[in-house]
């Protein structure tokens, strides 16, 4: 249960928020029927950007103060943050926005977790933790002693939390109430957290280095120039059924009705070293599957329930990618769609206009399989593919991000590698023969597996942060 501060370690926990811009008090519309020294405590905190709101127009005075939130306050009292450190607890991870703040909690002592070696930052602050750190301050910063005074609340004090909370009271920190409780275990508002940590900083201000957090007087620190963020185009494969779809719709989606054949469907290639000039039937690669060739029926990829599984995969990949900083565009965004392999390249390109160069850094195919077996592959690029514009090392480039993505997938879940995670029995692939980026073409799980599909089901979350860590890889290794 120790999640006390110690001084010097509260400024490690909570650079993060150190980067977002304070809202002027003034804005602030919920903050009018609040008391005089809330109000005050509010304002100095925003002004002196400590504290921020919770939105452009909110502070949320009532909501309680979490302890990731708590400890970002303090550290920027104390100007302290290492975000060159590891983040030792389980429940803390890179795409959190306090994992710097939490690594520097840790090694500074501040707010040091639990026995389980979790944080728990979305956590609330009970009124003994926010005592506790604010007293270990008094202590460091003042050398502030443990008055010989006895706590008389009629509901008690945790027996770890007496010392601190007889500083704190001695020193006029916490605040009272009018029934002689002291709510130890109860949540604190940001409104109520913001009182006592100005009534702690009017008795510490003396012995910071700085007297605000980017200085009273000082210009605003530059915003840095933010690099171009990584455009990853996610396809959720498959789609609506071609047979709940009209004519209209197919057209819509960039599928060709072809009277020769006398079905839908879209052609395999572009014409060699082309892009947006279908084959028609001639002089291109011809590469396609056994039995196949140059046209794609598009009743071939009619699937039951594996459209829903990859758009909820593609989805949560997308939020984490998100977090991650990336840009993400979704080649079929809802479950009434099912573009065209070929229309779902148009968003490799900015705003979708193909006579400009691509844009996108990547493209990711996400899919599930089926036909027996268990577990998760990409499927391997291979041989010769000539669309205009693709690099020499189309194929490697290919393959090593869809095995990266593989292998975090299997890493992170419980689904198994199919096939050594590597399947070698398709490089035709309409998406291979037409993508103009790097491409990866992943068929994670079996859903017609019950066992697979259970986890498809239950673990969809996590294959979606998992396709996004190695997208990340990835990109860390190859485009930065």
């Amino acid at each position: 249960m120790k999640k006390i501060l110690n001084l010097k370690k509260l400024a490690a926990v909570f650079a993060a928020l150190a980067l977002f811009v304070p809202t002027v008090f003034a804005e602030f519309t919920d903050m009018a029927g609040v008391g005089s020294e809330m109000r005050s405590a509010v304002e100095t905190m925003v002004e002196k950007r400590y504290i921020n709101g919770t939105s452009e127009t909110e502070f949320s005075p009532f909501k309680p103060i979490s302890r990731a939130e708590l400890a970002a306050v303090m550290l920027r009292i104390l100007n302290k943050m290492d975000n060159t450190l590891e983040c030792p607890f389980t429940d803390v991870t890179r795409y959190d926005w306090y994992y710097y703040a939490a690594a520097s909690s840790h090694k500074e002592g501040l707010i040091t977790g639990f026995d389980d070696g979790t944080f728990r930052g979305n956590d609330s602050i009970t009124k003994e933790q926010l005592i506790a750190v604010l007293a270990r301050m008094l202590i460091s910063l003042n050398g502030t002693p443990v008055p010989d005074i006895e706590l008389t609340y009629s509901d008690g004090v945790s027996e770890w939390a007496v010392d601190y909370v007889k500083i704190a009271k001695n020193e006029g920190i916490t605040t009272e109430r009018t029934d002689n409780t002291f709510g130890g275990g109860d949540a604190v508002s940001r409104g109520n957290a913001a009182v006592m940590i100005m009534r702690t900083y009017d008795k510490i201000a003396g012995k910071l280095e700085y007297d605000s957090f980017v200085g009273e007087n000082a210009e605003p620190l530059p915003m840095p120039t933010p690099e171009p963020k990584k455009i990853i185009v996610l396809d959720a494969g498959h789609g609506k059924s071609s047979w709940e779809m009209s004519d209209e719709e197919k057209l819509d989606d960039g599928w060709i009705y072809n009277e020769n054949t006398g079905n839908w469907g879209e052609w395999r290639h572009w014409k060699s070293w082309t892009t947006w000039q279908d084959c028609g039937g001639s002089g291109c690669s011809g590469r396609a599957p056994a039995g196949s060739g140059c046209w794609y029926p598009m009743a071939n990829g009619d699937r039951d329930i594996e459209p829903d599984i990859n758009l909820s995969n593609v989805n949560y990949a997308k939020q984490y990618l998100e977090q991650m900083g990336y840009e993400v565009r979704l080649s079929r965004p809802t479950a009434d769609d099912n573009p065209s392999m070929t229309k779902r390249l148009v968003y490799c390109y900015p705003n979708n206009d193909t006579s400009q160069p691509p844009d996108a850094d990547l493209f990711v195919c996400v899919h599930s399989n089926a036909g027996g077996g268990r577990g998760s592959a990409y499927i391997a690029l291979d041989g010769y593919y000539d669309q205009a514009g693709i690099k020499d090392t189309y194929v490697q480039d290919g393959n090593t991000l869809g095995q990266y993505i593989n292998d975090a997938i299997v890493a992170n879940t419980s689904l198994s590698a199919y096939s050594g995670g590597r399947y070698n029995a398709l490089p035709e692939l309409v998406l291979f023969c037409k993508c103009p980026i790097t491409i990866a073409y992943l068929e994670i799980g079996f859903f017609d597996n019950s066992g697979d599909l259970a986890i498809l089901r239950s673990e969809s979350e996590q294959i979606g942060r998992s396709i996004a860590e190695g997208i990340d890889r990835y990109c860390k290794e190859f485009l930065n």
